[in-house]
This record gives C-alpha cells, sequence and structure tokens, in this order.
C-alpha cells in the first residue's frame, strides 16, 4: 500500500514517542505495582481507558501522574522500540524532516530530548504544543499508536502509519499503513 511519501521529496514526518519510539508499557506497569500494588500485564491494557478497578483510576490517569511526579524517574527508565533509531534515521536521509508529536505534557520535553538523545534517535524538532487532535498539525505522514490519532491525521489528507499495541484499533484507520515493527512498518511506506 502506497501512503504517498514515496511520491513527496521532502516530507514531514510526525513521529509519536510512547508505543512508537519507546517502549512505555513496561515502566508503566512497574508503576502500577510500585505505587499501587496492582499487577497487569501489556495484555490486560486493551485501551487507554482501561479502568483498574481495585483502584478506581484508569491508564490514562495514571500516566499523567507518573508524568507528573516522577517524570525523570518514568520517561528515562524506557527502552526503545526495537529499530526506532534506524527508522528516525532512514526518514532524514531520505530528506524528511521528522517532527516529535506527542501528547506528553509540554513541562516533560526536556526530560524526552534527554531520551531521544541518549538512545541516538535523530529528530529535527520536538512540537511543543500538540492539539488533542494530531491531524491537525503540519505533515504529510504520521506514525502513532494510537488508531484515532491516525485516524485524525488520514481524516486531514495526511498519510498513516500506525504503530500496532493492544489498546489499537487497526480496523478505525482505514488507509493507514499497520505494522508491528519498524522494519516492517518501513518496508511498507
Amino acid at each position: 500500500m502506497s501512503t504517498g511519501l514515496s511520491h513527496t521529496e521532502h516530507a514531514t514526518v510526525l513521529l509519536d514517542v510512547d508505543g512508537t519510539l519507546c517502549d512505555n508499557t513496561p515502566r508503566l506497569l512497574e508503576y502500577t505495582e510500585a505505587e499501587y500494588g496492582v499487577s497487569l500485564t501489556r495484555a490486560d491494557i486493551t485501551e487507554w481507558s482501561y479502568q483498574i478497578d481495585a483502584i478506581d483510576r484508569h491508564i490514562g490517569e495514571l500516566i499523567d501522574e507518573a508524568l507528573t511526579t516522577k517524570p525523570e524517574w518514568f520517561l528515562l527508565g524506557m527502552d526503545p522500540i526495537d529499530g526506532a533509531k534506524d527508522a528516525a534515521g532512514w526518514f532524514q536521509a531520505q530528506g524528511h524532516t521528522v517532527k516529535i508529536a506527542t501528547h506528553r505534557p509540554a513541562t516533560t520535553h526536556d526530560v524526552t530530548e534527554q531520551w531521544l538523545s541518549e538512545h541516538g534517535i535523530p529528530y529535527d524538532e520536538i512540537i511543543q504544543d500538540v492539539p488533542r487532535n494530531k491531524g491537525l498539525l503540519d505533515g504529510d505522514l504520521l506514525v502513532d499508536d494510537y488508531h484515532l490519532n491516525v485516524q485524525n491525521a488520514i481524516e486531514e489528507g495526511m498519510a498513516g502509519g500506525l504503530f500496532k499495541q493492544p489498546y489499537s484499533d487497526p480496523t478505525a484507520c482505514d488507509g493507514a499503513v499497520v505494522a508491528d515493527r519498524w522494519d516492517e512498518m518501513l518496508s511498507r511506506l
């Protein structure tokens, strides 16, 4: 499937971070266990509004809490997803501009920059104020792990790449390249 990116000489590629460049789920599970004594698995989190009945909180609230109370511990402890560094470098080598488009709070962007640097992931810019609807950003391709973000991008005329996670729904973003791994994503773009 062609995303239209191959016909663009110089494109702006928007890359999400959590679940796309880094594997945030293990750190989230560790946080939930340490702070609340609740053990979860990756497979348990089937949506970002996954409710943890034992503590009457959902996953999104726990992520916000960890970003507020322990941003360095939470963010710097995440591992990159295999191939993330090479993927970002591949986009740049093709002459594309790589912009980081994360819904992490702007107050944590310095920690995100540190993480990207420590793992050698190249990029041209971190977008400071990302709207809830990532489709409103100026870009040609959005690669994200959340189907609604990709759907919004496609609806606004961008190409979309969905990085599959247990909480993402590939059927919700018709026309997107859907992949489990970066090598698979790049081969199909």
